[in-house]
Formats: C-alpha cells, sequence, structure tokens
C-alpha cells in the first residue's frame, strides 16, 4: 500500500496578534474541586473537563474581527496570565510567561484549524488506497499487473492532498515539581477554542490509560463476539484495537490535554508508542506535561528500544519546551537559580524563619507523639459524623471501580470522609483506577500510618505516589499521620539543586542502585535504580512531597469548602 502522502506540520506564526481581545469577561482558569463541585464531579472516560460553553464557530471570528463588543472575541492566553498577575492571584514568573506566549501562538492556529475537514480528506484518500489495494491483488489473482490496471480503471483520481490543510504542532512542557506546569495545562485548556464547539479535553495521564485499557476491552469483547475464536494472527488495521481507539478519540476531540506524561509499564510503552502515531497521524493536537524531557521517558525501560520511535514522533508533532533554569538545558539564556516550587513559597514552608515542615493537617508519628497523631485524626473523623446522612456505621461500602470490580471501605461517613491505613491503600494490590474511585467519591480523605517510603519497596512506594497524584486531580482535602515530614518521607529521591548549580544525591538512591529489584527483569540481572519504572519514582518522590504540604494545609483545605465542623454545634 502506498504510504501517506507528507503532512505540513507547523505551529501558527504571529497571526495572534491580530486577535481582538474583550476588554469585560474574562473568564479565569477553573480551579479544582469546590465545595459546590462536591456534589458533581468529572467522572467517566477520557473527557474530564469538556468546555461546553459557546464558541466561536468560525476561524473568522478568531482572525477577521476588529470590533471591541466582544461579541465574537476571545482571551489570549498570556493576556490571561497578566491578567491573573496583576490582580494577585500569581506571582510573575518570565519563564512561565514565555510558555504562556508559545501557547499563545497555539492558541492562535487553533483558532484556524478545520480538524473536521482533515479526516474527510484522510477518509477519501484511505478509501482510494484500499480500493487500489483491492484491484491490485483481484489482478494478480487473474495474472494481470499494474498496466493492465491503469487501463481498465483511468477514471479513479487520486484523493486530494492533504498536505493543503497546516495541523498545528502540540506542545510538550516539562521541568521540575511546583513550577507551574499544571497551571498553564489548565488555563490553555480553558482558554483554547477549536473550530468544532467542545473538542477538547483535559485529562490526568492515570486516567487517560484506564479509559484507553477500558476501550481497548471494549473492543476486544466486541471483535470476538462479532468473529469469534481463530488460531490466524491478523494484522489489519481493521482488527487493531489500538488504532481503533485513536480513531475513536481523533472524532470526539481536536485538542487533548494531559497532565503529568509518564511512562514506567513495558506494556504501555507499547501501547502509547501505536496510539499515539494513529492519533497524530489522524490530525490530533497534543498538550501535555511532564517531569521528565522527551529522551528521558521510560528511561532504563525494558526493550526501550521499541520505544524510541514515539520519541521521535514526539518531538516531530510537539514543540518541547522545558519551564526552569535554561542554563541546564546549555542555552545559559536565562537568569536566577534553579526550579522555584510556588506551593512551598505559598505555605511559607521556605520563607526565611519559618520552621513550617509540614501541614496543618499533616501530623507526625515518629517522635513518640503517635498517640496524639492518632487524637487528632479521630476527633476530625468524629467532627464530620453528622454530615453522614444516614449513618454508616457498620456498614461497609462497596465503591465500583473499572471491569466489574469493587472495593470494600470500612470507615466512612456517607461520601463525605472515609479514613483508610496506609497499608489498606498501599500495601494491598490496588492501582489509580481504585484510587480514582476513592478519591471521585469522598470529600475528604483520611490515610494513617503512613511510613518512610525507599526504593527497597518500590509497588508500595508507586501505589503511594500514585494515590496522591490521584487525590490531588480530584482537589481533595487531605488528613494524616506519618513518620516524618513530606521532605524527609521518601529516601531515595532524584538529585535536587543546592540553589548554586551543584546537584546533591540521597544516600537511598545510591544504595538501591547496588539492589536487585522483585521484579520480572531481575531475571535479566537489572538492578532497582536502572528500572524505568523505579527510576521515574526517584522524580515522583519530589512531586508528591510537593503535593503533600499542600494537599495538608489549611489553605488547601478552605479553598475547597471542606473546613472542619465545630463540634460545639452539632
Amino acid at each position: 500500500m502506498a504510504t501517506l502522502p507528507p503532512l505540513i506540520w507547523r505551529a501558527a506564526s504571529s497571526a495572534s496578534a491580530t486577535i481582538s481581545l474583550s476588554s469585560r469577561g474574562l473568564p479565569l482558569p477553573r480551579g479544582r474541586r469546590t465545595r459546590s463541585a462536591f456534589a458533581a464531579r468529572a467522572r467517566g472516560s477520557i473527557g474530564g473537563r469538556v468546555h461546553d460553553g459557546p464558541l466561536p464557530s468560525a476561524a473568522a471570528a478568531f482572525f477577521n474581527n476588529d470590533d471591541d463588543d466582544g461579541a465574537h472575541s476571545y482571551v489570549r492566553l498570556s493576556d490571561a496570565y497578566e491578567r491573573r498577575v496583576g490582580e494577585g492571584a500569581l506571582l510573575f514568573d518570565p519563564r512561565q510567561m514565555r510558555a504562556a506566549r508559545k501557547l499563545t501562538r497555539l492558541q492562535a492556529a487553533l483558532g484556524g484549524y478545520d480538524h473536521s475537514s482533515f479526516l474527510e480528506g484522510l477518509e477519501r484518500w484511505e478509501e482510494s488506497e484500499k480500493k487500489k489495494q483491492e484491484r491490485k491483488e483481484e489482478l494478480h489473482r487473474w495474472g494481470g499487473d499494474e498496466m493492465d490496471e491503469q487501463k481498465q480503471s483511468p477514471e479513479v483520481e487520486e484523493a486530494p492532498p492533504l498536505a493543503s490543510i497546516s495541523v498545528p504542532r502540540g506542545f510538550y512542557i516539562h521541568g521540575e515539581v511546583g513550577t507551574g506546569k499544571s497551571l498553564l495545562l489548565d488555563s490553555f485548556h480553558d482558554h483554547a477554542c477549536t473550530l468544532a464547539p467542545g473538542k477538547k479535553r483535559r485529562i490526568h495521564f492515570h486516567s487517560f490509560l484506564q479509559d484507553i485499557h477500558r476501550r481497548v476491552h471494549d473492543l476486544n469483547k466486541a471483535l470476538l463476539r462479532r468473529h469469534g475464536r481463530s488460531f490466524h494472527v491478523d494484522v489489519s488495521r481493521e482488527r487493531n484495537p489500538i488504532v481503533r481507539v485513536a480513531e475513536q478519540i481523533s472524532q470526539e476531540v481536536t485538542l487533548l490535554c494531559i497532565d503529568e506524561f509518564q511512562v514506567t509499564d513495558v506494556a504501555d510503552a507499547m501501547i502509547l508508542s501505536q496510539f499515539f502515531g494513529e492519533l497524530w497521524r489522524r490530525g490530533v493536537v497534543v498538550v501535555a506535561t511532564s517531569n521528565r524531557p522527551p529522551r528521558d521517558l521510560y528511561e532504563g525501560g525494558l526493550n526501550r528500544g521499541y520505544f524510541l520511535p514515539f520519541l521521535d514522533l514526539l518531538e516531530k508533532y510537539c514543540v518541547v519546551h522545558r519551564l526552569g533554569d535554561d542554563r541546564r538545558e546549555g542555552r545559559g539564556d536565562e537568569p536566577g537559580g534553579g526550579a522555584t516550587d510556588y506551593r512551598r513559597i505559598r505555605l511559607g514552608v521556605d520563607a526565611h524563619g519559618s520552621d513550617k515542615e509540614c501541614g496543618e493537617y499533616y501530623h507526625l508519628t515518629g517522635k513518640g507523639d503517635g498517640r496524639h497523631a492518632l487524637e487528632r485524626l479521630d476527633e476530625l473523623f468524629r467532627s464530620f459524623r453528622k454530615c453522614s446522612e444516614p449513618p454508616t456505621d457498620g456498614l461497609p461500602l462497596r465503591l465500583r471501580v473499572h471491569f466489574n470490580r469493587t472495593i470494600s471501605i470500612r470507615q466512612y461517613h456517607s461520601d463525605v470522609i472515609a479514613r483508610f491505613t496506609f497499608d489498606e491503600l498501599c500495601t494491598a494490590e490496588l492501582g489509580s483506577s481504585d484510587y480514582h474511585a476513592i478519591a471521585n467519591h469522598f470529600h475528604i480523605v483520611i490515610i494513617e500510618m503512613i511510613p518512610q517510603l525507599t526504593l527497597k519497596h518500590p509497588d508500595r512506594a508507586r501505589r503511594f505516589i500514585t494515590l496522591i497524584d490521584e487525590l490531588y486531580e480530584a482537589g481533595t482535602p487531605l488528613a494524616c499521620s506519618a513518620a516524618e515530614v513530606p521532605d524527609r518521607l521518601f529516601l531515595g529521591k532524584s538529585s535536587r539543586d543546592d540553589g548554586c548549580g551543584n546537584r546533591s544525591h540521597d544516600e537511598g538512591a545510591e544504595a538501591a542502585g547496588n539492589m536487585h529489584a522483585v521484579d520480572v527483569a531481575q531475571v535479566q540481572g537489572t538492578a532497582v535504580g536502572e528500572l524505568a519504572s523505579v527510576k521515574e519514582l526517584s522524580f515522583a518522590f519530589d512531586r508528591a512531597a510537593s503535593r503533600l504540604l499542600e494537599m495538608c494545609s489549611e489553605t488547601w483545605w478552605e479553598e475547597k469548602g471542606a473546613a472542619q465542623p465545630n463540634e460545639n454545634n452539632g
């Protein structure tokens, strides 16, 4: 079969400068869950945050409107960022502003991108190629050749060239924790407009993978019902569930925003490589955030060579941007020191003279005050009992998760609050779908007896970090008791900058490199520190510590409308 005609993939130029802006009604980016959002959370598949408001229906609404009435204008991301800084909602960061300006150019390109026409042209071309292939096979069976084919069907024309439609390049932003990657992604998703209203989605990577696996599972069941079992391998596109899922999603979205992109598993690595190849082939624009640059994804992974073509595609179809100190990239065009964690600044953890090391709802058990921590959590759990209607004492809850599975919750009050031990959540064989169900069912979560985590037990550490990611994504207020403060809870963290450009390494990380993984890769003698999943853990430790600080803070609880009830009133 002939190859697909070459496509033109390019970002928008300075056309965004002609976009008219409304001086009224700037929609600020949505925060994560608020009090009013507790009762109605985003559930389901890959569409977590679908814009459902009025959007312009043609490119002229973006580029040809010079009126000041705001009827067809929209807000540029860079202007939205400047306004939030002016209102005092954000601290100005030149690195964030530079990323916002690049995303603004992508925002303008999306306004004039006709994805539906692109898909129609692609489908016509594919249908034409399919018919040509069928004729070739028929002629071959009858002993003909290509000259006979050309004589018999001169009326068949080639499909229109797809190079006539410019597809914007996506955006891949990476950097250290707390630097504003998710903030920029959320703001871009909120302010980006597509020609077809609502064809944009924002989703966390864990939920994204869950949705792909669910769709593949459903397609495989449908194929089995239709064709039955076969002892022959069918490699056609029509029978490839990953390609079919990519086709489904390309019909549903033009813009796909993915937060916390990461690859730690060989099966996921193979799926993602094929899935995104088809997604980009079908003109979907992808914007993603990650803690790792593209070439470090799945570093040290099993059979990583099969994953490398995906990295080439990622760098082809996405602009790669680092949010942080550019001197590490060898460019030297950005003054200042290392990356700034704005969560820590906001909570005053790194303020001069401050001895604050954890949030108000984070209680230590490792210094002989375990009884005090237990009493505080008992008091917190009892205080929300009056919010439970009807009372749920002694009745375990069977919470449904994907693939007709359920998990049992023993301690909870209605959908208001649930209480778990660390072992219940992270020693048991649970995964992201289980944590997603918990985070999206309960308003508040309590986790008790969190130990120090090391690379000696990577499965427990990995589950805990996944749990924190899901709770953070859902905006869940968290209370917990732990053996150490968040910054010292994880042994074997990634190297950190001391502010002078020097990198220091945790002793646990060095020790881990001399151990062997309890993993299938152990038969090949692969050390823990060399496995992709464990390497990713060492970077994820910093992210989890930063999020623990924020989620257990009084500020976070107040923003989510989860202030502790006054027991004197109930």
